[in-house]
């Protein structure tokens, strides 16, 4: 077009537009665009938010130090700086002036993680004065509790990884630090224990990620707590406790050895609000009585000594368990008893270590504790786990007969023909209007079922009469399935045909 030929209009847009695209990239990228034009430049002068990513090596240190005081020599605020950075490329003298100079601007989001190897760089004091600080993420540091105490009055969002920290700044932060809102500690050192009384009345989320062996408490009472996930290396975290947390609505706890029955049963009434609850390698718990009106997804795994779940929970949308056999785990299976919204979706992944008979009945046993659930996935290795032998299955009866969709995920690929999976799983679930199987969303095969109507039960079979659920065998009418190969939808076909009365339609949409 004429008169357009050679116009940058990007570079006219406003400097606070310019600088905002400059924020979403590393420094090396935003520092380019400053050879674009005036206006790009001028945006880079006073970017405030510095991101150098992690491809900083020894060279780069230079840079980063030259940047930061051109932005303290003008008087510009860094808003946010962000770094990711071998420990070998680093000096603590480097970090001291860094943070110095960060703190000189009025730093508000700062956040530097190095690789440690065998020791921890120190976190020098000046960084506790930042008092515009809101949120601090640091990685491979030792923090000691300063001479002058900590003084971060603004800071929210506290976030230290594989970090050492003594027992005295610990207390201090969760005495001082009266805005905290998030407090992450993951693969940390030093402290025993931590303790929150009240005086972090805004804090709503505690994550503990990989509790040391020496590390034996939690005691936790905060009005606002919402969510909270402690998860510990081997079992050694024997004391939590969470009091005054009525507000609390997400709980997961990993690999913690104070879950126990009667933890559970004092526990539980006391937080009102939970909606989200996962318990997981916990080891000393047995049995479990919850009746809540809010809880909306339960989910337990690897509790090997676990007998039974009794849950009264008319809005429970989700549930998540694990189906194990062998040495280590309890027999029988858990029993699930469950009241629950007419919606839920169960999840179930089976681990079994040898597959026999005894393993296809605990199989069949534990999934009658999820009939009547809206849909049903089950996660296998391999569909020799879901695969009933025939000869089992004429004794016994179809342990989910009401489910109306069922999901298999298989990890490896098939062992047996696609008619022998689909005829074992619509055993297991004789009533289905959706089934899906596969390795993934790419290989997932469908299989979609119409069946007559209730109006056409005068010519009801016998075998249908006298069972609470139809043979799908005489009420199949269409069936459409997507996604099978060519041979797998010859196959399927004739079995189809064969072992049904009134199929009038096969619908076949290939991959």
């Amino acid at each position: 077009m004429e008169g357009m030929e050679g116009t940058d209009q990007i570079s006219e847009l406003p400097v606070s537009i310019l600088e905002h695209i400059q924020s979403l990239l590393v420094v090396k990228d935003a520092l380019n665009t400053s050879t674009l034009s005036k206006a790009w430049n001028s945006a880079w002068a006073s970017l405030s938010c510095l991101n150098f990513g992690d491809d900083i090596f020894s060279k780069s240190k230079n840079i980063v130090s030259r940047i930061l005081a051109d932005r303290q020599k003008q008087n510009i605020s860094v808003r946010k700086f962000m770094v990711k950075l071998p420990y070998a490329s680093l000096t603590s003298n480097y970090v001291d002036n860094w943070i110095n100079i960060l703190v000189a601007c009025n730093i508000k989001e700062l956040s530097i993680e190095v690789e440690r190897t065998h020791t921890y760089i120190k976190l020098p004091e000046a960084i506790f004065a930042a008092k515009a600080l809101n949120m601090l993420r640091l990685g491979g540091f030792k923090l000691e509790l300063p001479s002058d105490g900590v003084k971060f009055s603004s800071l929210r969002e506290l976030y230290l990884a594989e970090s050492f920290l003594d027992e005295q700044l610990l207390q201090a932060l969760c005495a001082s630090c009266s805005n905290l809102e998030v407090l992450s500690l993951s693969g940390f050192h030093g402290p025993i224990s931590l303790q929150v009384a009240g005086t972090l009345p805004k804090l709503r989320a505690v994550y503990l990620e990989d509790c040391p062996d020496q590390f034996q408490m939690v005691d936790i009472a905060a009005p606002n707590l919402k969510d909270l996930e402690i998860s510990s290396f081997c079992e050694d975290l024997h004391v939590i406790k969470i009091t005054a947390c009525k507000s609390l609505k997400h709980l997961e706890l990993l690999t913690v050895e104070a879950v126990t029955d009667q933890w559970l049963e004092e526990l539980l009434p006391n937080i009102p609000n939970l909606e989200i609850f996962h318990l997981s390698c916990c080891s000393l718990w047995k049995t479990v009585n919850i009746s809540s009106d809010r809880l909306k997804y339960f989910q337990v795994t690897a509790c090997n000594n676990l007998i039974e779940v009794d849950l009264d929970t008319p809005n429970l949308l989700g549930f998540l368990s694990d189906v194990r056999y062998g040495e280590d785990t309890v027999d029988p299976l858990p029993t699930f008893n469950l009241k629950a919204s007419n919606l839920l979706e169960a999840c179930l992944c089976l681990i079994p270590e040898t597959l026999d008979n005894p393993w296809y009945s605990k199989l069949i046993k534990s999934l009658g504790n999820f009939n009547h659930c809206n849909a049903i996935t089950l996660c296998c290795e391999n569909d020799k786990e879901i695969v009933i032998p025939k000869d089992m299955r004429e004794n016994l009866l179809p342990p989910l007969y009401d489910a109306k969709c069922l999901r298999v995920t298989i990890m490896n690929p098939l062992n047996h023909s696609v008619v022998d999976v689909v005829d074992s799983l619509l055993w297991i679930s004789p009533q289905l209007d959706s089934l899906y199987f596969g390795c993934g969303t790419e290989d997932l095969k469908t299989l979609k079922f119409t069946s007559r109507d209730a109006a056409d039960d005068e010519d009801e079979k016998p075998c249908c009469a006298s069972m609470p659920w139809k043979c799908w065998r005489h009420e199949l009418k269409k069936v459409k399935l997507n996604n099978f190969t060519c041979t797998e939808l010859q196959e399927l076909r004739n079995y189809l045909l064969t072992n049904t009365d009134i199929l009038e339609e096969i619908i076949e949409v290939p991959p």
